[in-house]
């Protein structure tokens, strides 16, 4: 009988089906990347207004790094595996820039432990209104995962709070949700970052859109990963969510063709599997991506959810151990989520045929 070691226990294998593997397939192609000399970095001084919390001292970038030019012209634009260029799928204008916005990279990997594996960076796009514990839970089991399974080696994670313009009921501004994934993460993980490009945009931003957003940050602009001796190494970017998702993906109509290939076709997911969900017959109609799924199972169940947390707040029960206590303290400081209705998004009608964004089930990274 196979075993598995996590955490010093041993659990055998076939208890939990973990027998059926979908492997993620790996990219190979190098980046052309240009030996210069040496590149200068320009620092300019970087500040955001952001109100916050007067307790709580975020983490904030003091200032940014640019490229020199001739950097920038010299790197070759990463394609589609089926041929289709980056840029024309983003249309001629590329990914919409926001004035002040910088991407942060303090956790991120700066070179690999092993070279021989494939770097892999993972993705949660979500409300998070409120951010769980169980969305944390979900980075270290897919870790763990990695790290018995697979030939990746984790490089970094990200939350990417949707934008305000999703208009869902229950969901808090993008101001408060991004400010407590920050706390959440703050002093808990040494590898997890919050990215604020799609909660700061003003228009809602598309799944697709959002790991073109990270592939152009970390692949592009930063041309990977150093992997030794000089070399560096493009950066497998893989969308990290709930079984839900999968599910909404095998639904006709919810996704865009397009962009359901463009997730799946070029960097795949890794997806938590609950109980009570039927993975396999999502799976069943997603047979052309099977090799891009990477299915885990929670060995101890969680059924935590934002929707949860929302409406035991609405009715005045503790919230505590359910959610990190800095985003309890800091819930309560602003009265958020007392009640449904408090938020400008309620009750205005979810747009986008991507439906599966905003799922309220357990274990949903694209969730809550």
């Amino acid at each position: 009988m196979r075993h598995l070691p996590l955490a010093n226990i041993e659990f055998p294998l076939e208890s939990f089906g973990l027998f059926r593997n979908y492997h993620l397939r790996t990219t190979t192609t190098k980046f052309a990347v240009p030996r210069p000399s040496p590149p200068t970095y320009r620092i300019r001084p970087y500040c955001r207004s952001t109100r916050v919390v007067a307790q709580y001292s975020l983490r904030s970038n003091i200032g940014r790094i640019d490229q020199p030019d001739h950097w920038r012209k010299t790197s070759a634009p990463l394609t589609h595996r089926r041929g289709t260029k980056l840029q024309a799928l983003l249309g001629e204008g590329g990914l919409s820039e926001m004035d002040n916005y910088v991407f942060p990279d303090y956790r991120l990997k700066r070179k690999m432990d092993d070279p021989s594996k494939t770097p892999l960076l993972l993705i949660a796009c979500g409300s998070f209104s409120p951010i769980t514990f169980l969305h944390l839970r979900m980075f270290i089991m897919a870790g763990d995962y990695v790290k018995h399974n697979t030939n990746f080696e984790v490089i970094g994670g990200y939350l990417s709070p949707v934008s305000d313009a999703y208009k869902k009921q229950g969901l808090a501004a993008a101001e408060h949700r991004v400010n407590m994934c920050k706390l959440a993460i703050d002093k808990a993980s040494n590898w997890l970052m919050v990215d604020t490009w799609e909660a700061e945009s003003p228009e809602y931003q598309p799944t697709a859109l959002v790991l073109d957003h990270f592939d152009q940050e970390v692949n592009i602009k930063r041309k990977g990963i150093e992997a030794g001796d000089g070399e560096r190494k493009p950066v497998q970017i893989a969308l990290l969510a709930g079984a839900d998702l999968i599910q909404t993906m095998s639904q006709p109509g919810v996704w865009a063709e397009k962009d359901l290939d463009h997730i799946l076709g070029k960097f795949g997911t890794f997806i938590v599997e609950r109980s009570g969900t039927d993975i396999d017959e999502a799976l069943a109609s997603l047979t052309n991506y099977r090799d891009n799924i990477y299915v885990i199972q929670q060995l101890i169940q969680n059924d935590v959810s934002s929707t949860k947390i929302r409406l035991f707040l609405k009715r005045g029960m503790s919230v505590q151990y359910l959610i990190p206590a800095p985003v309890v303290e800091y819930i309560e400081q602003n009265k958020l989520f007392a009640e449904e209705n408090r938020s400008s998004n309620t009750n205005l009608p979810a747009t986008n045929t991507e439906k599966g964004k905003g799922s309220e089930t357990t274990a949903s990274a694209s969730t809550n």
